[in-house]
């Protein structure tokens, strides 16, 4: 009796980078080239709605104040109690991030055990605190994209429509490109055309199938 030959499981790229280096960019290049793109931001938002996993513990947690009339969690009034208290973002993310990597657990392993229909030659997870959050080992290899602070400066301030102040406060608050890139494998550098980037992730990408 003849065995099938497995499928190859494909690749989990761990995607991380500072706030406008250029991360959503190189996220939308992959799913240009096929990859299938789990976006931590919205499986947050997921986990929290009245369906979510994180939904109980996070009312019981924050109280009935941060509800909508239909029950629904609001994130403006979330935000705005655990971003005037350290202690309650960290409380937040206690009962959240593990909820979440349990979900984005599940989705790598339907992707990769799917039998109906191609599997995606890889698996993209964005996540701008990656490594904070300790969901690098759900991924095969991490990509980290960076730019130089004076860049990402004037992004915020014309992007964001942040003072210079506030732009640079908020780089202050996150892990630092060095930091990313002692623990990360590949590093994309995104301080020149959006052409000279996706050449970078066109060649990590062919690198990336090689391996596999």
């Amino acid at each position: 009796m003849s065995t099938a030959t497995p499928k190859p499981q494909p690749p989990v790229i761990g995607l991380t980078g500072g706030i406008a280096a250029g991360k959503s960019t190189v996220s939308e290049l992959l799913a240009a080239h096929g990859a299938h793109v789990i976006d931590a931001d919205g499986v947050g938002h997921a986990v929290i709605t009245p369906q979510g996993e994180a939904y109980p513990e996070v009312v019981a947690a924050f109280g009935a104040e941060i509800l909508d009339e239909d029950g629904t969690i609001s994130r403006k009034r979330l935000g705005a109690v655990v971003f005037a208290d350290p202690s309650r973002l960290v409380q937040l993310n206690r009962i959240s991030h593990p909820r979440m990597a349990e979900r984005m657990g599940r989705e790598i392993e339907a992707l990769r055990l799917r039998q109906s229909g191609p599997r995606p030659p890889a698996i993209v997870l964005d996540a701008a605190i990656l490594f904070e959050a300790g969901w690098d080992t759900l991924c095969d290899t991490i990509w980290t994209v960076e730019a130089p602070a004076r860049l990402v400066i004037e992004r915020l301030v014309q992007r964001n429509a942040m003072t210079r102040a506030e732009a640079q406060a908020r780089l202050k608050t996150q892990m630092s490109n060095a930091a990313r890139a002692r623990r990360a494998d590949r590093v994309i550098r995104n301080d020149g055309t959006r052409e000279a980037l996706a050449t970078q992730v066109e060649r990590l990408w062919a690198e990336l199938l090689r391996a596999a």
